[in-house]
């Protein structure tokens, strides 16, 4: 499992453990990875005012990729509050992954 998010790699460290996610977390500063995939937020206020934020933010995008780069699943949120919960993306792992429960 991986995270990517515009987060500075300090701010990654500090809260990785606040969710109690057990995945590799990546900063995304440059949006080079949010680019590569098409997700960068095209909204009027892509992202937060302030010199030390990123200069857009992402759609928030959960994808199952398989081993060879193919994209299996997307699921996507217009409201970054509003995302689906673990059982749907658990749910698309089983059905794409062949993951147990």
């Amino acid at each position: 499992m991986l995270t990517v998010s515009t987060d500075y790699p300090e701010v990654i460290r500090q809260r990785r453990g606040a969710h109690r996610l057990q995945a590799t977390m990546l900063s995304d500063r440059d949006l080079g990875v949010t680019d590569a995939f098409g997700l960068r937020n095209q909204g009027a206020h892509s992202g937060p005012v302030g010199e030390d934020q990123a200069e857009a933010l992402p759609v928030p995008t959960t994808l199952l990729v398989s081993a060879d780069g193919v994209v299996l699943w997307m699921d996507q949120s217009e409201n970054y509050q509003n995302r689906s919960g673990p059982e749907v993306v658990l749910a698309a792992m089983q059905q794409y992954l062949d993951v147990g429960e």
